[in-house]
């Protein structure tokens, strides 16, 4: 079973109330971009600006799996591998082929030639293999799925392979799309390291990629610059950008009036009912595609009455999540059923899930110890994700109803990560979306629910641990056999929702605001929250 590519595609916690005039002249200072009448000229076919709420937390595309980062990773830093358009198939990026042996165990990669860093370092197989290591070393990121490498041969200067102990489910995934292995120039990563960090410091505010933009400026919360890499390997022929902004803009009202203005191309984090306002709008157009996304609020499994599974079983009970659904998201989503999203692959179709049912909630409380509630959880989410905010209140209003106490609290997202990445501060409930890094159920099952994704190693902040569990997902990873394989994951799913670390809440399709004269936009699951910068042009 040898899969090959050969050739790639041509062209494939602060609240800043910001003003038109403010926006302006804060863009216009920082890349002195011509103005007609007090206003940049985003329309003019040379500037695209992108407009977000949510704050990047970190350049370094190796040690975050936050959703905003990618959006900046994406356009500066490449992977070997990506997904083809709107599927899950693979094409070639920066390796112009692939292969994988009969075992699943040896996979070999053709490294594309004359491809330089804007440092002007050439890219090859020396560079690609210090990469990978240094995704290894750091074990955040995607490293959890390089464990099973045992060793990265270069016979020569275009030619990495791999080495797996055992096959591995997903593998190619971890060369492909946003959390992955992106290639950084290991000459800037050695002149920048400290104290053995891997430069992890450095790259917080820095990039030096292979992409088609290279970083300008960067004000962590305010704006991040890029211009074109004139030395980019696939050229600039045909119609792209020659700079792109990206504004951080933290009131909703004022990121609609520069889109419905036009001083914005894209709108994106907008809060939901603030996105169906726009739908219709002259000029704007709303993106509608089924996604990947599955929202969920975790409870911490670790302290306090939610360790008690009855506790977190009987919370479930308790949320009624479809009318959430009707009175926040307008119905325009469904209820999830369990931890994997139904139109993904692997979902278990018989996966039991949770019923709106109150009085059950209150007696299963009070058979765990808690008549009537009588306690109080913490809920934290981060700026910029507007829906968490409302979930909040509707689980403070709904856990009201059995007698427990919510507390919301705000955070910047750089907060919010390391109080919850820190088991040691970590007592608090969250609202959390996941889509998927890997193509297969492993992904979400793994980095929120495995022991070994606790902290810094993945998204797993409720603190969940289940023996059972980690043995099902470590054996099916593993097994080569898909029938095998898919009965193990369907187990996991079961098991998952028996315990609760999580309310399952709903799925939804990806709404982006955009103005109608930007084209070439191509929605994928895996790539959520971002733009492929060098598609995109004015039509």
């Amino acid at each position: 079973m040898t899969h090959t590519f050969i050739t790639a595609q041509s062209h494939a916690p602060k609240i800043v109330a910001l003003t038109r005039r403010g926006f302006l002249a804060t863009t216009a200072g920082t890349l002195a971009l011509p103005l007609m009448g007090g206003a940049v000229q985003a329309a003019n076919g040379n500037t695209l600006v992108i407009g977000t709420a949510a704050d990047a937390v970190t350049l370094d595309p190796g040690v975050s799996f936050d959703g905003q980062s990618p959006l900046l990773w994406r356009n500066a830093y490449e992977a070997l591998i990506d997904y083809r358009e709107d599927t899950l198939e693979f094409e070639p990026q920066l390796a112009e082929s692939f292969e994988v042996s009969d075992d699943q165990k040896t996979y070999t990669f053709k490294i594309r030639q004359d491809v330089r860093f804007v440092d002007g370092e050439t890219l090859d197989a020396a560079a690609v293999k210090f990469n990978i290591e240094r995704q290894m070393k750091v074990q955040q990121g995607i490293a959890f799925v390089l464990g099973g490498i045992t060793s990265i041969d270069t016979p020569d200067d275009q030619t990495v392979i791999l080495n797996l102990s055992a096959p591995l489910d997903g593998f190619l995934s971890a060369f492909a799309a946003l959390y992955t292995v992106k290639m950084i120039s290991p000459k800037a990563i050695r002149d920048n390291e400290v104290d053995g960090d891997s430069a992890q410091a450095w790259l917080r505010n820095n990039m030096v990629g292979t992409g088609p933009y290279k970083l300008r400026s960067y004000s962590q919360s305010q704006q991040a610059a890029f211009e074109r890499n004139a030395d980019y390997w696939r050229g600039w022929d045909g119609d792209h950008f020659e700079r792109v902004i990206v504004k951080y803009i933290h009131e909703a009202s004022s990121q609609r009036l520069l889109l419905e203005q036009g001083d914005i191309d894209v709108a994106l984090f907008m809060p939901d009912d603030t996105v169906e306002s726009l739908d219709g709008k002259p000029g704007i157009s709303v993106t509608d595609d089924p996604s990947f996304n599955i929202f969920y609020l975790a409870l911490n499994c670790k302290k306090g009455p939610t360790a008690d599974v009855q506790v977190r079983q009987a919370i479930a009970y308790g949320m009624d999540t479809a009318s959430y659904i009707d009175a926040f998201l307008g119905g325009k989503a469904k209820p999830a059923r369990g931890p994997v999203p139904s139109n993904f692959v692997g979902f278990a179709e018989d996966t039991p899930s949770y019923t709106y049912d109150p009085e059950k909630a209150k007696a299963m409380l009070a058979e765990a110890g808690y008549p009537g509630g009588g306690f109080t959880l913490k809920y934290v989410y981060e700026t910029g994700y507007f829906w968490k905010r409302p979930l909040g209140e509707f689980f403070q209003s709904a856990m009201r109803d059995l007698g427990i106490t919510i507390e919301i609290q705000e955070l910047s997202p750089s907060a919010w990560a390391g109080l919850l990445s820190n088991p040691d501060t970590a007592d608090h409930c969250f609202g959390l979306v996941w889509w998927p890094t890997l193509a297969t159920p492993y992904d979400y099952m793994w980095s929120m629910f495995h022991t070994d994704a606790q902290g810094n190693a993945g998204y797993n902040w409720g603190y969940y641990s289940n023996p059972e569990l980690d043995k099902l997902l470590n054996d099916g990873v593993g097994d080569p056999d898909d029938s095998t394989r898919r009965a193990l994951y369907d187990r996991a799913q079961a098991l998952i929702v028996a315990d609760s670390p999580m309310l399952f809440l709903y799925e939804k399709n990806y709404r982006m605001p955009v103005v109608d004269s930007l084209k070439g936009f191509v929605f994928n699951g895996m790539r959520m929250e971002t733009l492929d910068f060098y598609a995109l042009h004015r039509g």
